[in-house]
């Protein structure tokens, strides 16, 4: 018989026990960082842009030189010279002068604003009319006005998309220090159990769990290293865990995890570690165990591909993340109203899937009903809730929270 835990006392037990841990760091180019976890914050060591840069094609000028003009009552200014690209003007502006400067061009010395080219007319003759006034600072970015040197840009745990690869590469970064990538070792364990790419016969199943589990680690940026099935044999799932702790950073074996005759998944744990828990009050998922094995968190996760999901989304995952330097943060979630009532009353949390579905203009979540074990469901649904073992029920319009897939 199982001692169960609740969901908030598994999750101390996971984040006191394992909460420090974190894969070792290395050095990676810039193109290879997209999708890793930096481990280091960045800081400028260079203003970017390192110069005073016009944003438009046309000429630049002291502000004060425009004020009231129109296209009545031109400013005539006098023309001092062209501006190349990627060339710093030798020249400087004074009282009365201006200079054609192109989009992304060094603005003169001297000069505080642009006027745009089509606000001009040139009259042959050494002068440039400018019919539009400018303010100081128009149509110009200034040293520094993107990032200032010393400035903090990016924090270490934050996952590199591309909008900060363009930034590291403005800031002159050609490499990153990154978190690798936690290496986790699945097993799915059952003499039930068969490859996907069989028939099965009789009372075989497909090895669905090994599958999803591996999609979604690698999902969160993890390498992943599928064992396959392993039949219901204490001594092959012995050696099999002992494989996986010496080799990886997190085991998860997927079946196993009651207190059945064949269940062996609880005895090898208890026999190589310690077992931190065997049992959750939560539905789906109750027979879910962790366990402590040379440092490393081993999960023993149900059997049913439902249960192993939401078991993994709530459990395993936040682990993960923080593992690889992440932070749980990175976990979606949404406040929404319900669109119907969801009655529970089990003595225990549960978890129930939910769409996301758009009345009136508004986004509400839709409770999406399932039998125990069935996996099509997970298709259907963008996100689960969480209804405490206290609560009686949902009424229909009130806000909850839905973690997204």
């Amino acid at each position: 018989m199982l001692t169960v835990k609740t969901s908030a006392e598994a999750e101390k037990i996971i984040s006191d026990t394992f909460g420090a841990l974190r894969t070792e760091t290395e050095e990676v180019s810039l193109p290879e960082s997209a999708g890793r976890i930096l481990a280091e914050d960045i800081v400028s060591t260079e203003d970017v842009p390192g110069f005073n840069r016009s944003t438009v094609d046309g000429y630049a000028v002291k502000a004060a030189d425009t004020f009231g003009c129109s296209d009545s009552i031109p400013a005539i200014l006098d023309f001092k010279g062209e501006v190349l690209m990627g060339v710093t003007p030798e020249f400087e502006i004074e009282k009365g002068q201006c200079a054609y400067v192109p989009t992304g061009g060094e603005l003169p010395k001297g000069a505080d604003a642009m006027v745009m080219l089509e606000f001009s007319e040139d009259y042959g003759d050494g002068t440039r009319a400018l019919l539009k006034p400018s303010a100081p600072g128009q149509h110009v970015t200034f040293k520094g006005d993107d990032v200032k040197c010393g400035a903090g840009v990016l924090k270490a745990g934050t996952c590199l998309a591309a909008r900060h690869i363009g930034v590291l590469a403005a800031m002159g970064y050609s490499s990153v220090r990154v978190y690798k990538k936690l290496r986790v070792a699945v097993l799915s364990t059952g003499d039930e159990l068969v490859e996907v790419s069989e028939q099965p016969e009789g009372a075989q199943v497909r090895d669905i769990n090994s599958y999803e589990l591996c999609a979604a680690l690698g999902t969160l940026g993890c390498e992943c290293c599928n064992f396959g099935i392993v039949r219901d044999d204490l001594p092959l799932l012995e050696s099999k865990v002992k494989e996986a702790v010496k080799n990886f950073d997190m085991v998860i074996v997927s079946g196993g995890s009651s207190v059945g005759v064949k269940d062996a998944t609880f005895k090898v744990y208890d026999k190589l570690g310690e077992v931190l828990f065997h049992g959750i009050a939560i539905k789906p998922g109750k027979p879910t165990i962790c366990a402590d094995i040379d440092g490393k968190p081993c999960f023993g996760l149900p059997g049913h591909p439902l249960a192993a999901f939401y078991i993994f989304s709530l459990f395993v995952k936040p682990l993960v993340l923080t593992m690889g330097g992440a932070g749980r943060e990175m976990v979606l979630r949404k406040r929404l109203p319900v669109t119907l009532s969801i009655p529970s009353n089990h003595g225990r949390e549960e978890c129930m899937g939910v769409k996301i579905v758009e009345k009136d203009g508004r986004e509400y979540a839709e409770p999406v009903y399932t039998k125990s074990g069935l996996i099509s469901t997970l298709s259907q649904i963008d996100g689960f809730i969480r209804i405490s073992r206290d609560c009686e029920g949902i009424g229909g319009g009130e806000e909850v929270e839905v973690e997204l897939f």
